[in-house]
């Protein structure tokens, strides 16, 4: 199991990039910090069209009670039937301008949705991807799920939906003012039960907003631990851990059940405030109307128009005060949506990448805690590595190998000194342009949903031949000819996945080393391979010694016997094993440039490792201080 520092350098989506588009997607790393959801939304474009749209649905709306007025006014006491049909008919025409005009709004605000949810569902994951490692795993990956999901619910404000409520309220004005010039003060009826609705509609979607926070916070404990249980199924078989798990569950799912029930009885309430007060407004104006009617100040026709006026006039108040309600849940939504947007991006924009890298690594007196008053994991590195030149790290569990390759790699940036690439901090250049010339060769590489071409080439279908040809330098070749469908043969995940685990580290491998690295960092990957497979791969590292520079982490005689230099790390110290072995390169002063190559590497991020753990209770090298399982 892993302990808590090991997951602090677990990778975001480890293995390279899938997207073959790397130069547009790095020239986008560095987005604005004050990137919002609403620079994505189109809805400024079309709102003139709306709220003419709007305007001449509600003034088309007051058709049914003008024709009312004047069928029990005037058609029915004088029996004038060809006027009546001449009404009919204008309502009729009416009534289909309006479902015209409403169909016509709806595929504008549709429309402009759709935008909104690709535009700023694709910029919300680069984001995501652009961030730095330690900025990312400060939340849980439930987290960032319910982040990105919290889009569908934003997705409607941003379409105009709130819009819309919001054009359709003046006309409210215009509903009273018809039934004040006929009901005169019958007015007043109406107008205070709206307010009181008002009133009561704002209180209650107080309390409904409350209960969505506390039913989002449960979601998200609920979501990580189902993310948690899919990750380990394996292990937790194999332990018989179902029974615990379980009851883990229940215990959480019984939060979620309770917070449900609180914002379904809040939602409940504000729906029955609604409908009460509908009912109530038509009830209240038809009653006070009556007697207006029979003192003869008011007639029959003028009644039947104001009931429908009172009720068209609630109308607005009611899907204005619905979208109040709704925009508790709106609100935090786009809370959890912004706190995506508002995460920096990995380097500042505009740094340059590396070119003509001979591979020159050297460590400056590099030291790295976690936090600022952690303990150092890694303290007062000093190590000059020549281009060219291998060197093998040894260390037991906990003193910190992989924290140090990932200071090597660029992913994590020392808290004291300096990690430099023929002479420049790694960290003045652009780290995803720097990845390609660095490759990581995690303990555990991770592949990704597709085929195994898709995965050695990077999901880069122009890449196929180098692709084929590297994996056939690792001994690969045979055994995905063994396939059904060769190179072309589906990998998922999961239980149900058959490719053994050995094969799938050979082929993350192969993709790591595809682009021709300038510097090869070797993070026991050889760790599941079998003895062939071992075998294949010390063949193929020991082909790149000489023209490429090598860290070798691993316990292997076999390995280390390659290294120019063998140093063993223990409570945060480098110390030399042994003398320089007599095939030590020529010094980087002499030795020739490494010609320029191709970039393409994107970089694994680092994957933790199974045996980083402190061997006792002081926080020692390593990764510090003593984890727990999750």
């Amino acid at each position: 199991m892993r302990s808590k520092t090991d997951d602090r350098i677990t990778a975001a989506a480890q293995g390279p990039d899938p997207t073959p588009r790397r130069d547009q997607a790095a020239s986008r790393a560095a987005a604005p910090a004050r990137e919002t959801p609403a620079r994505y939304s189109t809805l400024g474009r079309v709102m003139p069209e709306l709220a003419l749209i709007s305007l001449f649905m509600n003034v088309l709306s007051l058709a049914l009670p003008l024709v009312l007025l004047q069928v029990y006014d005037r058609i029915l006491p004088n029996a004038a039937l060809s006027t009546l049909g001449l009404l009919v008919l204008g309502i009729g025409v009416a009534l289909i301008l309006e479902s015209l005009l409403k169909l016509g709004r709806s595929t504008l605000t549709g429309w402009v949705g759709a935008r909104f949810e690709y535009l700023t569902g694709v910029a919300a994951l680069r984001r995501l991807l652009d961030a730095s490692l330690k900025d990312y795993e400060r939340t849980g990956s439930g987290v960032h799920l319910e982040r990105l999901s919290a889009l569908n619910t934003v997705k409607d404000f941003y379409a105009g939906q709130a819009l819309l409520s919001l054009l359709d309220l003046p006309f409210v004005v215009l509903y009273l003012s018809i039934i004040w010039l006929l009901g005169g003060w019958l007015v007043l009826v109406p107008l205070g039960l709206l307010t009181a609705f008002a009133i009561g509609a704002l209180i209650q979607g107080h309390r409904l907003r409350q209960a969505i926070g506390e039913r989002m916070d449960y979601d998200d404990r609920r979501v990580n631990f189902i993310i948690e249980i899919l990750k380990g199924t394996h292990t937790l078989k194999s332990m018989a851990m179902e029974a615990q798990m379980m009851r883990r569950y229940e215990r959480l799912q019984e939060t979620c059940g309770r917070g449900n029930q609180a914002v379904t009885l809040a939602s409940s309430t504000a729906l029955g405030l609604g409908a009460f007060f509908n009912q109530a407004t038509m009830i209240a104006t038809v009653g006070t109307g009556s007697a207006i009617v029979v003192a003869q100040d008011m007639t029959v026709g003028g009644l039947a128009a104001c009931t429908l006026l009172s009720g068209r006039s609630l109308q607005p108040i009611q899907r204005a005060l619905g979208v109040w309600t709704r925009f508790q849940t709106i609100q935090l939504a786009r809370q959890r949506l912004l706190e995506i947007f508002r995460t920096p991006p990995e380097c500042a924009p505009g740094l340059p990448e590396p070119t003509d890298v001979r591979g020159a690594l050297a460590l400056e007196g590099a030291a790295f805690a976690f936090t600022e008053d952690g303990p150092d994991i890694l303290r007062d590195l000093t190590l000059q590595v020549a281009p060219g030149e291998c060197v093998g790290i040894s260390g037991g569990n906990g003193s910190g190998k992989t924290t140090l390759l990932a200071m090597m790699s660029g992913t994590l940036k020392p808290t004291r000194g300096t990690v430099t690439l023929d002479g420049v901090s790694l960290h003045a250049f652009d780290q995803r342009k720097l990845k390609r010339h660095i490759a990581y060769l995690p303990q555990q590489g991770e592949l990704f949903r597709g085929t195994i071409l898709d995965n050695i080439t990077m999901f880069d279908p122009t890449r196929a031949e180098d692709a084929i040809a590297q994996a056939e330098a690792l001994g690969l070749g045979p055994i995905i000819a063994a396939m059904p469908l060769g190179y072309d043969t589906p990998i998922g995940d999961g239980a149900g996945e058959t490719l053994p685990r050995g094969i799938r580290q050979r082929i993350a491998v192969a993709r790591a080393l595809l682009s021709r690295p300038r510097v090869v960092l070797f993070d026991e990957a050889n760790t599941a391979v079998d003895g062939r497979g071992d075998a294949a791969l010390r063949a193929g590292l020991e082909a790149l010694k000489g023209d490429r520079t090598m860290i070798l982490v691993s316990h292997r005689p076999s390995l280390l016997n390659l290294a120019d230099r063998v140093f063993d790390l223990d409570d945060g110290t480098l110390t030399p094993r042994g003398q320089p072995r007599a095939a030590t390169p020529t010094p980087a002063a002499t030795r020739p440039p490494a010609p320029p190559h191709t970039a393409g590497q994107a970089g694994s991020p680092l994957q933790p490792r199974d045996d980083e753990a402190p061997r006792d209770a002081r926080p020692r090298s390593g990764f510090g201080r003593r984890g727990t399982a999750p």
